[in-house]
Formats: C-alpha cells, sequence, structure tokens
C-alpha cells in the first residue's frame, strides 16, 4: 500500500510540476538559448543564394557596401531570421547594438556624402539623396557611381562617401528605365558597362586636364546622335567629381545644341545649374577649349582641322619676381616632349642659370641657343612650369592659337593656388611655324635681306664686327618669329642706330663704296659674312665661338660686338657664354616691343 501510493504521489506530482521537465518544455527552453550555429546559418545562406559571400563582404554589408548592386538584399530578412530566433535578452541587446551601429553608419556616410559633393546641387527627391544635377531635361550630370567592386578597391571603399552605384541604378530605373545612357569621362575610374544595361560610353581624360579637341567632338556626336533617338532619352555625363570636366563637356554639348550662341553663356549657364556658388568650370584651360569648340563651331562647321605644325621656340616671363625661376615639361597627349630636367643643355643646371634676364627690368627668357626651338608641337600641349612656390601650367592648341600667346595670371591653371603674390605676372608663348626645314630657309632669307640693307642705307658687311651684330638682330625685325632675343632695350637701341646712320647719309655710304673696290667685296662675299656671323650667333659650344668672332673682326677690321660678349663671359659655362653672345634672340618683332 505504502509504494503504491508513492508511486501515485509521484504520478500527481510529475502532473503538477512544470512542463519544463517533459521532451517539450526542454526543446522549448533550449530553443530559447539557442544561438545561430554556423552549419544552419551556412545552409540558410546556401538556400539565399549566398553560400559564396566573403567575412568582409558580410562585414561591409552592414555599411550598405555590397560586392555588386546585383547581389541580392538580404540584409533585413536575416535580421528579422534572426529577431525570430533570438527573442531572449541575449538576442534583443544585440538587436539594439546592430540597428544603432547601422543609424550611426547611415548618418556618417550622409554627412560624409554631403561633404564631398561641397557646392555641388544634389538631387533629393522622392528618398534618393544623390550628387546629381538635371542641367536639362535631357542632360545630368553627377559624381561618380561608386561602392561596386568593378571599379577597383579605392572604386568600391568610395561608395561610402560617394554616389553608390546601387542608388544610381535604382533611380535611373525609377525615373528613366531605358531611356538614359551614361557617359564616363574618368581617365583612373572605369566599371562594368552591364550594370547599366550595356548602355556606357567612355571618353576619359585626365583630371585637371584639358581633352583632345576631337574627343570634345567626337563627345557632342554621340550624345546629340542618343538624344535625337526619342524626345524622353536622357545624357547622363559624370567624371569623378561630377564638376569640371563634366563641366567642359557638358558646356561643349549645350553649344552643339544650339542652347547658347557663345562659350561664355554656356559655361555660366552650366555654373548656375551645377553649383550653389556658381563655380563648377572654374579651370582656365578648361574653360579655354571650351572657347576653342565655340571657334570650331564657328569656323568649321564642327570639323576638326588638322594641329598645325609649329616649332615652340621658347618663352618670356614678364614682370617676373625674382622668387619665380621654374623648370620646364612641355608634353602632348602621347608623353612628354620636352623637360629642362633631362635635356643634354640644361639637365645639370638649376633654373636660375638656364633663364636669363634681358635689359628690360622683370623680363626673364628661356630659350636654347644654337637650336630651332625647344620641340615640335602639333594640335594639344601642356606648358608646365615646376616652381618651389607651386606648379602652374597650361594647356594650347596650335590651330587655334596664335605665335606668340601671352598668359596672364588668370590664364594659367594652379597659379592662384601659389604662396606669395606676383601682381602682374604673364607668361609670352613663342611659336613659328615649322616645317622641317626653318632653319635653312630663315638663314637664306636673311642672307638676301641684309646683302640688300648692306648695299642700300646701311654700313656694308666690310664695315666689321661691329656691323654684324646690327644686322643679326635686324633680320629679326624683318623676319617675323626669325630671331629670338631677350634684349629689348639692344634691339631698340640698333634700331635706332641704324636709323641715324641712314639719315647721316653719305659719309658712311661713301666710305663704303670707297672701300668697296680696294677689298673686292661682291655679293658671294657678304653672304660668306653674314652665314659666318649667323653660325657664330647660333653655335651650341662656347669654345668654338672665339675663333668663328676672330673671322668676323678680322673681316672688317674694327669691331666691338660679338667678341667682347664672349671675352666677358668667357669664365662662365657653355650655355651662358651662347646666350650672351647672341644678345638671346629676340621674339617676334622690334615694333611690338618698341610699341611697349
Amino acid at each position: 500500500m505504502d509504494s503504491e501510493a508513492a508511486a501515485s504521489i509521484r504520478e500527481s506530482s510529475v502532473r503538477e510540476a512544470p512542463s519544463l521537465f517533459t521532451a517539450s518544455g526542454i526543446s522549448s527552453w533550449a530553443r530559447s538559448l539557442r544561438s545561430p550555429q554556423p552549419s544552419v546559418s551556412g545552409q540558410e545562406e546556401s538556400q539565399t543564394g549566398t553560400a559564396g559571400k566573403s567575412t568582409f563582404a558580410r562585414f561591409t554589408g552592414g555599411l550598405g557596401l555590397r560586392l555588386s548592386p546585383k547581389d541580392p538584399v538580404s540584409d533585413e530578412n536575416a535580421e528579422g531570421t534572426s529577431t525570430a530566433a533570438q527573442p531572449g535578452v541575449f538576442g534583443s541587446i544585440t538587436q539594439g547594438l546592430v540597428d544603432s551601429s547601422r543609424s550611426a553608419v547611415k548618418a556618417v556616410q550622409v554627412k560624409a556624402r554631403h561633404i564631398v559633393s561641397q557646392n555641388k546641387r544634389r538631387y533629393q527627391e522622392g528618398g534618393f539623396d544623390l550628387d546629381m544635377t538635371y542641367i536639362t531635361e535631357n542632360i545630368i550630370a553627377m559624381g561618380f557611381p561608386a561602392g561596386d567592386m568593378s571599379s577597383g578597391f579605392f572604386g568600391y571603399v568610395e561608395g561610402f562617401y560617394r554616389n553608390h552605384m546601387e542608388e544610381v541604378i535604382k533611380f535611373f530605373e525609377t525615373h528613366h528605365k531605358g531611356r538614359y545612357k551614361v557617359y564616363n569621362l574618368c581617365s583612373e575610374r572605369l566599371y562594368d558597362a552591364s550594370l547599366f544595361e550595356g548602355k556606357v560610353a567612355c571618353f576619359p581624360f585626365d583630371d585637371h586636364n584639358c581633352p583632345p579637341i576631337q574627343l570634345i567632338i567626337s563627345f557632342c556626336q554621340s550624345a546629340y546622335s542618343w538624344l535625337k533617338e526619342d524626345i524622353e532619352n536622357v545624357v547622363v555625363v559624370h567624371c569623378k567629381a561630377g564638376m569640371a570636366r563634366t563641366g567642359l563637356m557638358i558646356s561643349s554639348l549645350l553649344l552643339y545644341l544650339k542652347f547658347f550662341p557663345t562659350a561664355e553663356e554656356s559655361i555660366d549657364y552650366y555654373n548656375q545649374k551645377r553649383c550653389l556658388d556658381g563655380k563648377g568650370l572654374v579651370l582656365p584651360s578648361q574653360i579655354r577649349y571650351v572657347k576653342y569648340f565655340e571657334r570650331i563651331l564657328t569656323y568649321s562647321n564642327g570639323e576638326n582641322q588638322p594641329g598645325r605644325r609649329c616649332m615652340l621656340r621658347g618663352f618670356r616671363l614678364h614682370r617676373c619676381p625674382y622668387w619665380i625661376r621654374p623648370s620646364i615639361t612641355i608634353s602632348d597627349h602621347n608623353g612628354v616632349l620636352f623637360s629642362t630636367k633631362k635635356h643634354p643643355r640644361t639637365k645639370d643646371l638649376s633654373p636660375e642659370d638656364f633663364w636669363f634676364s634681358a635689359p628690360k627690368k622683370g623680363i626673364m627668357v628661356f630659350a636654347l641657343p644654337g637650336e630651332p626651338g625647344l620641340t615640335e608641337v602639333a594640335g594639344d600641349f601642356k606648358i608646365h612650369f615646376h616652381d618651389r612656390q607651386g606648379d602652374f601650367y597650361c594647356w594650347l592648341n596650335t590651330t587655334l592659337s596664335e605665335n606668340r600667346k601671352i598668359l596672364d595670371t588668370s590664364d594659367l591653371d594652379g597659379f592662384d593656388k601659389r604662396k606669395l603674390p606676383s601682381p602682374g605676372f604673364q607668361v609670352e608663348v613663342v611659336m613659328i611655324d615649322y616645317n622641317g626645314t626653318i632653319p635653312t630657309k630663315t638663314r637664306t632669307e636673311s642672307e638676301n635681306k641684309e646683302s640688300n640693307a648692306g648695299s642700300g642705307t646701311g654700313p656694308g658687311p666690310s664695315d666689321g664686327g661691329a656691323a654684324t651684330p646690327d644686322k643679326s638682330k635686324g633680320s629679326g625685325s624683318q623676319d617675323k618669329d626669325d630671331v629670338f632675343s631677350d634684349s629689348d632695350g639692344e634691339d631698340n637701341e640698333s634700331s635706332k642706330n641704324r636709323e641715324a646712320r641712314a639719315l647721316s647719309g653719305g659719309t658712311e655710304t661713301a666710305t663704303t663704296a670707297a672701300r668697296g673696290p680696294q677689298t673686292g667685296t661682291t655679293p658671294e662675299q657678304i653672304a660668306s659674312v653674314t652665314r659666318g656671323t649667323e653660325q657664330l650667333s647660333l653655335r651650341s659650344e662656347g669654345p668654338k665661338q672665339a675663333p668663328a668672332a676672330n673671322e668676323v673682326k678680322t673681316d672688317g677690321g674694327s669691331g666691338t660686338g660679338l667678341g667682347l660678349d664672349i671675352s666677358k663671359d668667357s669664365t662662365t659655362n657653355d650655355f651662358k657664354a651662347i646666350a650672351a653672345d647672341a644678345s638671346v634672340f629676340t621674339f617676334g618683332d622690334d615694333e611690338d616691343y618698341e610699341s611697349e
């Protein structure tokens, strides 16, 4: 009896006890404490198509940085699953931390994107917040769509603070599905064109630089072809920041589509639409290229002309303070054409040694004595000045520029960022038309003109070394851009001396006439003396100049020209001796400098 009563009491106590000790109670208790198992989560991921996700991808997924915008959005579903599986205190705390972290990261991300976009107008409608602006109803400017691994690691990371590829795709699929075409101007960033259904065209050129003229024309023709296919089509133009390079191309496109008659109006309109402060396209060279394109539309009906072959003779720096002594690099879109750091004549010299001071105060001159010029250029080329206080540079086009181009500080890229101000500073770029045979051609012309001058008003070639420098400089005043000298004062003085001698008339003419028969002067001798003189001023090696100068002196008797200069600089290096000999070469017409 006692044993039966005890058994019945135990059975009743078991029935009355909590269900914790039953099988169902134990399983429910275990479920409340169960944490996600790696194998289970792995199976779930494989079922949802994310088994291939790396730890890095799962981590950055919480920051809104997926490896590809085409990846399924499983973050919220995963959250729901884990929430359902973690009803306990630990799960609630974890979920709260994740949510707060996401909110904090999102806030930082939005703030970073607004800081990076700076003064640009953003599109903030319909839940979108993008660095994007409608310039017209059919032309959109935007920043680079980052955040995809196809644009490289840095392009992927930039998705945190630039337009994210996923949001950009979502925007165009929402508002312009099947009606948009993207134009990528970046040379440093690419991405998978299939992300935009293959409607991507690339017209790349470097940041803070100018494109080839032909690239602008091709871009405008491509955009126009797309726009005319359907009235609802839009073109989307972007570079990295979506401002300067984008502005150059869109301003050119507005001109091509005849929205505006002038480059200034087109640029101003773009700047006002794209930026809050109206400072979008501000780089001088890029503005210059929009003006170049305007001229092509006006005078060439939008057709690019072959690049004019020119020889870049050298540079003058006007109102140049002592702290500006730059080294120089000339390049085009194919590479470096000339560099003072690599040229055999200048690579071992400091900039202070190859810039020469002209007699006219505040003018510095750079050229290569004895050579036709620095380098041949045709079409687009870049001049980069490397200076201790900050680099500055410019892009020019030979076909659309004159042979003598004077650039103010407002025409030079990067000059406004220099540490020291230089009021009134100007760079003069001097070129001449070039066909590969200019030195011989100009020498022949100089001989003919000097022969005529010698038999006319001035002293003859047999008059000696004093007349020889005048003639070499005189050819510069008669032949535009023929000679290249830094001496304004000497040029003007020599021309005045020639005028005075011409006015004095009979004395020197009679002397020359009387001296002619005695010395047997003939036109052939005149040409020979002239050639000797030019060889003297153009010879590249200093030690060889002294005998040539003596020959000229012997031929004429008394002279105080080139020989004195050479003896004065006999202790200087080769480069300085040559420069001192030639009065360093005139740029253009003497009359132009006399008018100054």
